[in-house]
């Protein structure tokens, strides 16, 4: 290998963030066992993902440590010269951090690091190649290239440029970074997000009760109010359905008021969040995945929702709207319906077309398995960025 690769995460690992923990353990499959270095500790559930217990992981001290101050404070004059020229109160932890971890990693050998996300663990690898040379690559994820920060000492442009390669998850989301930063064109690839289809199960199609399912949280960009007003809609037309919505968040008692103003408590429920192998057994147990998401009133929107990937796993028809790289995931007529995005009348007919037509939902879900096997399969997204690693300078 041309260098030697690490792992640097804001908080690592995360179950929001299931498909970084799988990155890495697949990493470690397929010989490349990268250190992980997180600068906090985790503070949720940790993802049931196989192979994560092999992972090294080191946790960087409290940038109040004392200790860390200290060392900040002592650096060498060069560093002093460059914080002195490029310095900025916002940046303190960050440059404290890199302080810290430069010499970790110069001890370590290792020269390039990569991370997730264009925010707070990507400033800390700016500040470390700024200070140390140590190389760095990001993968791009959606608010945080979709809606960056303007008050950040360092911009995405700054990130961009000084990043050896930069990752999109999305054609979509690649293709918007290229237009935004042609001069990087080169260095921006499309990876997807992958995931191990043999750990879910295949959902059996029913032709009784409709058993709607969707994941996520309970947020604005998640489009929930127009799936509880499609099921208004539905309900209103006669069909028989149940609808679970997994996830918590901070719009749950927003949600629940507009469940109880349409009468739908006996059909629309909200299940709070679940682990991942009860994910797994409600996916099976579903006859359609219905997945409403929008942009929100800052832009910021999903890029390729995980949750969609493991609905195709799971041989689940899915209802999805037309939003940044959806439709890379949900292939019209293939797999799935695409409807426009706050749209709850088209919404509406897209599921009880399918609804209606059990056969159709069987034809789709076997192509949905298909897509996750063939696209998402985790060895081969890794397999993909494991090249882009091993020739990072």
């Amino acid at each position: 290998m041309a260098n030697s690769v690490g792992y640097l995460f804001e908080r690592f690992p995360r179950f929001t963030q299931t498909f970084c923990a799988r990155e890495v353990a697949e990493l470690y499959r397929q010989a490349m066992p990268v250190p992980v270095f997180s600068i906090y500790r985790p503070k949720e559930a940790i993802p049931e993902v196989t192979g994560l217990d092999r992972v090294e992981v080191h946790y960087l001290p409290s940038t109040k440590n004392p200790m860390v101050i200290a060392r900040a404070h002592l650096f060498s004059p060069h560093l002093q010269k460059i914080w002195a020229r490029d310095g900025d109160r916002r940046d303190k932890r960050r440059f404290r951090e890199a302080v810290h971890l430069g010499p970790i990693l110069r001890n370590r050998r290792i020269t390039h690091l990569h991370v997730h996300f264009a925010d707070i663990a990507a400033h800390t690898a700016w500040w470390l190649k700024r200070l140390f040379g140590t190389t760095y690559s990001f993968t791009g994820h959606a608010n945080d290239i979709f809606c960056p920060k303007l008050d950040r000492r360092i911009s995405l442009d700054d990130l961009v440029r000084d990043a050896s390669f930069v990752v999109g998850v999305t054609n979509y989301s690649a293709d918007r970074l290229k237009q935004e930063f042609p001069y990087a064109r080169d260095k921006i690839f499309r990876v997807y997000n992958g995931l191990d289809p043999s750990i879910f199960k295949p959902a059996v199609c029913g032709t009784e009760l409709l058993r709607m399912v969707s994941v996520g949280r309970l947020i604005e960009k998640k489009g929930w109010r127009y799936l509880i007003e499609a099921c208004a809609l539905l309900r209103d037309r006669g069909l028989r359905f149940d609808c679970r919505i997994v996830g918590d968040g901070p719009d749950e008692e927003l949600l629940q008021q507009l469940i109880q103003r349409h009468t739908l408590t006996e059909l629309v429920h909200l299940i709070g969040p679940r682990s991942q192998t009860e994910i797994i057994d409600i996916l099976a147990e579903s006859s359609l995945f219905v997945f409403p998401a929008i942009r929100d009133q800052k832009g910021d929107s999903d890029n390729l929702p995980t949750v969609l990937i493991e609905a195709l796993a799971s041989s689940l028809p899915i209802v999805a709207t037309t939003v940044a790289g959806i439709p890379e995931i949900v292939a019209a007529g293939s797999n799935g319906l695409l409807v426009p995005e706050k749209d709850s009348k088209q919404l509406a007919l897209a599921i009880e077309r399918l609804c209606r037509d059990p056969s159709r939902r069987q034809v789709f879900g076997i192509e949905s398995r298909r897509i996750a096997e063939e696209t998402f399969a985790l060895q081969g997204t890794v397999a993909q960025l494991k090249l882009l690693l091993e020739g990072a300078r």
